[in-house]
């Protein structure tokens, strides 16, 4: 009786199954285009893969680099589109994530940092240390010798900063940098610039509009003028602030 030889499979039989797998595994359409070219040998086969490997997308996978697409990833990193990921990092698009870095555009993110647009993102819960945040303020009444205005800051601090009040035309102290136009302070340091004034008020101090303690506060403070005559009486400038 005769043996029945058995030969190894060819690579073009062995592609075949590969993309039989992938085809089952939710990117039929990607399989199919292998399954129906003609394998010559292992090295076009390769090619071919190669080719066809970056038109597919990544679907309900845990982890997904440099994919086009990536939806409910728990980790899309580089992605040009990451849906419902879990952490997306510079990503093109990201919805629904949880955290959206460096994104171009985030939707309903919980935390978005450093995204050009974050729609429906949770704000910090303070500034972060080292990041400033700036703005003008203006009060004034006319016939009074003190007048009163406040400065709100955007995003409360984690402690309160230690102020300086820069007059108009002053030198710029410790702690401040910049000037009226262009506002600035170093860590720590809330810099008031006085800009215009009429009645000969005077920029004299701030306190913590909570407890009434003279300083820099966490939310903003309350600015103090005096020296104004029976006319108006007006004072304007800006300010900046940095995280401790």
């Amino acid at each position: 009786m005769s043996k029945r030889q058995f030969r190894a499979p060819s690579p073009a039989f062995v592609i075949s199954l590969i993309a039989l797998f992938v085809a089952l595994g939710g990117t039929s359409l990607a399989a199919s285009k292998i399954i129906a070219t003609k394998h010559k040998d292992a090295k076009a086969d390769t090619t071919l893969v190669k080719k066809l490997a970056p038109t597919l997308s990544v679907k309900h996978a845990k982890t997904a680099a440099s994919a086009t697409n990536a939806t409910n990833a728990t980790h899309a990193t580089s992605a040009d589109s990451a849906t419902n990921a879990t952490n997306a990092t510079n990503a093109t698009n990201a919805t629904h994530a949880t955290s959206a870095d460096s994104a171009t555009n985030a939707t309903n993110a919980t935390n978005a940092t450093n995204a050009t647009n974050a729609t429906t993102a949770s704000s910090p819960g303070t500034l972060a240390s080292g990041k400033t945040e700036e703005g003008a303020f203006g009060f004034g009444a006319a016939g009074a010798s003190d007048v009163f205005g406040q400065i709100s800051f955007p995003f409360p601090l984690s402690a309160a900063p230690t102020l300086h009040i820069v007059p108009n035309g002053g030198p710029t102290p410790t702690g401040c940098t910049g000037s009226v136009t262009n506002p600035g302070a170093t860590a720590g340091n809330l810099c008031v610039f006085v800009g215009y004034t009429e009645g000969g008020l005077t920029l004299q101090n701030a306190w913590n509009p909570v407890n009434g303690v003279h300083g820099g506060a966490t939310l903003g403070v309350t600015l103090w003028a005096n020296g104004g005559g029976s006319g108006n009486n007006d004072i304007s400038g800006t300010w900046a602030v940095t995280a401790p």
